[in-house]
């Protein structure tokens, strides 16, 4: 049975889980993902930005954690995972499939438009993902820093912290250079390029500087920290390929201490990767980037036309004859009697 996880679920997270898949990048990159920590925020916030899926068949229990962004009308997936002996039936992709049905149909629900999920590429839950719905809409590459070439010099971009006032120039420059599935996809608007403000509790912080050229934002690199590791992500005009190393460079400059320093560059920014190895950036994994839109359903009562005194208005069918034939045919033959 599907439902939401509840306090008394918490003594079963208090466990070792038998499989647990991360399926976003900030619990894959940043920050380890704790099943109790996260299904008792869930409790704790009444699962409205975390919120924790519970479904049990026998001695076997699944959980679904997901994260909502706020005032977006999506989730993003966080993790799955499963309780119970390891010989038992069903297995982890059976009830993970069951899992991901339900919350689908849940979402719906609740207006949740669009559900977002991370995998590597070749995972062995690819095909579960894919049974559920979800598609890929693009790929990307995470890069590691290994160790920097201090030989490369030390010029750097004439980068700028981000204003309230750029937010509308990176949409533009995100529209300008991500191909249109993708916006499709992620259905951004400027707002989300927004800094958000930031508590001394938050997991993450996020930080970004642009490149101003005329009026307009022609580069934007953004950094997202934990106690942890740094992820690096870029947004770049194509004009400006030449200056990539330069905003790496200015980018490592604001990170202070020796935390490992991840780079996200996705499949239609391949022109990056080879400025980003330069500098001392090596592959380490791919993702594939995975969306399911839901739908909603729509309750209308039975009477409502028959109590609606208003006639639907309709469209009209546009006919295939040409005006000329319809006036022939519907003029009447005048008959003269004698």
């Amino acid at each position: 049975m599907y439902r939401l996880l509840t306090p008394p679920d918490l003594l079963t997270l208090r466990h070792k889980p038998r499989s647990l898949a991360v399926v976003h990048p900030d619990a894959l990159l940043l920050t380890p993902h704790r099943p109790l920590v996260y299904g008792l925020r869930s409790v704790l916030s009444n699962h409205g930005r975390w919120s924790s899926a519970y479904i049990r068949d026998v001695a076997v229990s699944a959980v679904l954690y997901a994260h909502a962004p706020p005032g977006r009308p999506e989730r993003e997936l966080v993790a799955l995972a499963s309780y119970g002996p390891h010989m038992r039936y069903p297995s982890d992709h059976d009830i993970w499939f069951r899992l991901l049905e339900a919350h689908v149909i849940a979402s719906g629900n609740q207006q949740v438009q669009r559900l977002y999920a991370t995998l590597s590429l070749n995972h062995d839950l690819s095909e579960i993902f894919r049974q559920s719905g979800y598609s890929c809409y693009a790929r990307q590459t995470v890069f590691r820093l290994e160790g920097p070439d201090w030989n490369q010099g030390t010029r750097f971009a004439a980068l700028q912290p981000q204003t309230r006032q750029d937010v509308w120039g990176v949409h533009q420059l995100y529209g300008a250079v991500t191909p249109k599935p993708v916006q499709h996809a992620e259905a951004r608007t400027a707002r989300d390029w927004a800094l958000p403000i930031t508590t001394p509790w938050d997991a993450y912080k996020l930080r970004a500087w642009v490149l101003r050229h005329e009026d307009r934002v022609v580069a934007t690199i953004r950094i997202k920290s934990s106690r942890t590791a740094h992820v690096i992500t870029l947004l770049v005009h194509p004009d400006l390929r030449a200056e990539v190393a330069d905003m790496l460079r200015y980018g490592m400059s604001q990170i202070a201490d020796t935390l490992p320093m991840w780079l996200i560059l996705r499949e239609y920014q391949e022109e990056l990767q080879w400025p980003a190895q330069d500098l001392g950036f090596q592959p380490f994994r791919e993702h594939q980037l995975l969306v399911r839109h839901t739908v909603a359903f729509s309750r209308r009562p039975a009477l409502a036309r028959v109590l609606d005194p208003a006639r639907e208005q309709g469209t009209p069918i546009p006919s295939i004859i040409p005006v000329s034939e319809q006036a022939r045919h519907h003029v009447t033959p005048e008959r003269h009697h004698e």
